[in-house]
């Protein structure tokens, strides 16, 4: 009878994973947000290069988050504290374990990008998740910011990624937040 029985651990555990990521899966939705809120909800927008990348446990040992070193180039809105900050998304691989989540917002060491953030447990994190990081890209002397749209902008939302000139980005910015330096 011990035989019959051993096999509903594994799958125990399989419905417990199901349960999981379909809490994932919810927590990925998005509301409808335009540039407006986005930038009075950010406490710091800026241009940097990703440093560093480190993924980790949280304190409790049941997620995993990474953080992305930046280093300051360029501040649009808000004061950091020093010239790099952290920035942590959920999300990550901590050795043969990971948890992905979709909508995070992921970091490459080397990325140029333009974040919008908002402060949260001694780290920053993208406001609106993968919606505050984009990858600043230069071609022929002109720079990109390269990334998804908020979701309320309209007339560009069946693109996965658009591409608009950084300078348009930052006067739109500067509209919404009257302080872009």
């Amino acid at each position: 009878m011990g035989k019959r029985f051993r096999g509903f651990g594994l799958i125990g555990k399989g419905l417990a994973l199901a349960l999981l990521l379909a809490s994932a899966a919810q927590a990925s939705q998005f509301r409808a947000f335009g540039r407006d809120a986005q930038v009075r909800g950010s406490d710091l927008i800026a241009i940097g290069r990703v440093v560093s990348v480190r993924s980790d446990w949280d304190e409790r040992h049941s997620a995993i988050h990474t953080d992305a070193e930046i280093a300051i180039d360029e501040v649009w809105k808000g004061d950091p504290q020093g010239d790099r900050i952290v920035v942590r998304s959920l999300g990550g691989r901590v050795g043969n374990v990971a948890l992905e989540v979709d909508g995070s917002a992921e970091f490459t060491i080397g990325e140029h990008v333009l974040v919008f953030l908002r402060a949260a447990d001694g780290a920053y994190v993208p406001w609106g998740m993968r919606f505050g990081k984009y990858e600043i890209i230069d071609e022929g002397g002109a720079s990109f910011a390269v990334g998804p749209l908020p979701p309320k902008v309209t007339g560009a939302q069946q693109f996965s990624q658009v591409s608009v000139p950084l300078d348009d980005l930052r006067a739109e910015v500067a509209a919404f937040a009257g302080e872009v330096k």
